[in-house]
């Protein structure tokens, strides 16, 4: 049999919107010769401190190491339960093995996605230390509920925020609920570094714990002293300048990218197929992923990447993922609302520098294949 050539992509799905304001700061690190976290990195923290409203802000090489960091500073570890949604990234369960503890899977809201309040009540046991609900595709968790629940029974709250930036639930930025939030900066985020992350926490001596952890176990570089086990989780002023320039213009990529998804919403308003993630109360939108549930996705993602659009599926449902077994992990029974949106679900062409043509595009494939 000849091997078919696959179709050319005429929208991806998702890229960075960069330009000259992030070449300029780059330019900036070579001409000044400083590389390592410095001047750059504390410009960004000042501004990330300004935007979210966190009273501290610390820089990690990535959202994974910032879930770890937050975990083991909190003193979770072996022994401990950390309730985590299942419908996520690999990684939300990932940094609760790497800490030791044992994370356990809940199943979401079936018309957000985020965490189910109730399955985290059902989920609690004498071992369970912390809450993890995970901001999902740029909208709040219910985080009245999982504050209440938390403190109703004594745990932490480490919040998810890795595609979070931006969002707000009543004005306040999702991340600065917890104990600790945190916040990824990779490639395909709203905001980016190529790679990056970031812990806020309101609390004064949870911060210090996270610097010493992030910084070898001392409060400054240069010092031989150690008062602390830690470990070189900084990132560098390379990074840090790019994520300078993206902030100067988070405002623009946010507009730009709720400003595609009302389109997409409008333009598919009459394809009874389509269903969009329900609205959290309280809670603005901002989409690091445009998603949509349809009755038989396999089918139309074949259909549209014939039609050259890139497209991503929903997370695979982490109770299921071959690297969580009964030795690591556990999770309830009767999880269904994750299954239901993995196996339903399509992430549509979401970039910042998408053009309101390419939504037509789109949409225009999207109804003609339910037309048929």
């Amino acid at each position: 049999m000849m091997a078919t050539t696959p179709p050319a992509i005429r929208i991806p799905q998702l890229e960075p919107f960069l330009g000259e304001e992030e070449l300029a700061e780059l330019a900036d690190c070579i001409r000044t010769n400083w590389l390592t976290e410095g001047p750059k990195a504390t410009e960004f923290v000042r501004l990330l401190r300004d935007y979210t409203g966190a009273r501290h802000i610390l820089l990690v090489p990535n959202g994974t190491l910032a879930l770890y960091v937050a975990l083991m500073v909190r003193g979770i570890g072996p022994g401990d339960e950390v309730i985590v949604p299942d419908f996520t990234f690999f990684a939300s369960g990932s940094s609760v093995v790497l800490a030791g503890a044992t994370p356990v899977f809940v199943d979401v809201d079936p018309g957000t996605l985020c965490i189910a309040p109730e399955e985290v009540e059902r989920a609690i046991t004498p071992r369970t230390r912390a809450i993890m609900p995970v901001h999902m595709y740029g909208q709040s968790a219910d985080m009245d509920a999982v504050m209440r629940i938390a403190g109703d029974h004594g745990l932490f709250v480490i919040e998810d925020a890795a595609q979070g930036i931006g969002t707000r639930l009543r004005g306040r930025h999702v991340g600065t609920f917890g104990d600790l939030g945190c916040l990824s900066f990779f490639a395909d985020k709203t905001l980016t570094t190529g790679e990056g992350g970031a812990i806020m926490t309101n609390d004064d001596r949870l911060a210090d714990l996270t610097l010493y952890f992030k910084n070898q176990g001392r409060e400054n570089r240069g010092s031989f002293i150690h008062p602390y086990m830690g470990y070189n989780f900084r990132l560098t002023d390379v990074q840090a300048a790019i994520g300078l320039a993206q902030m100067r213009k988070l405002d623009d990529l946010i507009a730009r990218k709720q400003r595609a998804e009302a389109h997409y919403r409008a333009r598919l308003a009459g394809v009874e197929q389509v269903r969009f993630l329900a609205d959290v109360p309280g809670s603005t939108r901002v989409p690091f992923r445009i998603g949509i549930l349809v009755p038989d996705a396999p089918a139309l993602t074949e259909y549209l990447t014939q039609a050259g659009i890139g497209l991503r599926g929903f997370f695979y449902p982490l109770h299921r993922q071959p690297a969580f077994t009964p030795q690591n992990s556990r999770h309830l029974e009767g999880i269904r609302h994750s299954v239901y949106a993995y196996e339903h679900g399509i992430c549509l062409p979401s970039s910042a520098g998408l053009q309101e043509t390419q939504v037509d595009y789109v949409c225009d494939r999207i109804a003609e294949f339910f037309r048929r």
